[in-house]
């Protein structure tokens, strides 16, 4: 891999991101809240429950939920307070039928609605009008291929009913590596075989060729993307359909010391997860030190 130069991306330590379970989801809300999940115990019924908290500077709103019999890793609100939790995999009943991976609460835990958005889920995110962009890995979309099921088109886009509102028919995706769902007007997603990022438009998608590389989470500010996969983080620029990476980049502490974690990007928010903590910070804020010096 062709190295490049490397820049220092300071992060903000989120004050409001103190855990005490296992950390089970992390994501971002479309109007820039952090969200977690974390698994925790009822102290008076000595039972596993969910904590979901909602995040911003030193403010948190947290909702328990009980803990169902399904392994959870995805988490989104809804503009009105609802909370969507899905599991990237599901399993299917006895009559052959899927069985739900998708649980709708209330802001007080109530459970709500239950569907299936269908096997193999790579990413889920909700935009303002309440649409849920959901993007498949390889196992979802071959296998579901078989039976024409949803997760064979790679990205769908459904409503908080689990109605499928939109189905990509027209990239070849193999995998959908990543999802970036800024608004309901600007879309982006990155996928395998062809290594394009596209922004979907309601008149010309905006496709553009990148680096071979399985990037899994990407931030976005004007021409310029902050991608990621588990070896590496990079800056990328555009130039009319091609993105080049310009610099390599390394997260630190305002104090200074490397971090390193767990990664959640939406817009141009950054997110990483370490053991304890959280920190954040926006690519457009930041990107005028990230850039090489002319």
């Amino acid at each position: 891999m062709l190295t490049y130069p490397l820049a220092q991306f300071p992060l903000r330590r989120l004050t409001a991101s103190y855990r005490a379970g296992r950390l089970i989801a992390t994501g971002i809300s479309a109007d820039g809240h952090i969200l977690i999940v974390e698994e925790t115990t009822d102290e008076l019924e000595k039972e596993p429950i969910l904590s979901i908290h909602q995040l911003k500077d030193e403010w948190r709103k947290t909702t328990i939920v009980p803990k169902e019999e399904i392994d959870f890793s995805l988490i989104d609100c809804f503009s009105d307070g609802r909370l969507l939790l899905v599991a990237s995999r599901c399993d299917d009943d006895v009559d052959g039928t899927w069985l739900p991976n998708a649980f709708i609460y209330d802001p007080q835990g109530n459970l709500l609605d239950s569907f299936c958005l269908d096997d193999g889920i790579q990413n889920i995110q909700i935009d303002e009008q309440g649409w849920i962009w959901v993007s498949y890995f390889d196992e979802g979309v071959y296998a579901d291929a078989v039976t024409s099921s949803n997760g064979a088109f790679g990205l769908v886009a459904f409503n908080d009913k689990g109605e499928v509102q939109y189905k990509n028919r027209q990239y070849p995706i193999d995998d959908c590596y990543a999802l970036n769902v800024c608004s309901s007007q600007e879309v982006w997603f990155f996928y395998y075989s062809d290594y394009r990022f596209v922004r979907l438009e309601q008149t010309e998608d905006l496709v553009c060729e990148a680096p071979a590389i399985a990037y899994s989470q990407f931030a976005r500010h004007e021409d310029y993307l902050l991608a990621s996969n588990t070896d590496v983080i990079q800056l990328l620029k555009r130039t009319g359909t091609v993105y080049e990476v310009i610099r390599e980049v390394s997260f630190l502490t305002e104090q200074g010391d490397s971090l390193t974690g767990d990664l959640t990007m939406r817009n141009d928010l950054i997110v990483l997860s370490t053991g304890k903590q959280l920190y954040f910070g926006t690519l457009g804020r930041r990107l005028s030190s990230l850039l090489p010096n002319e």
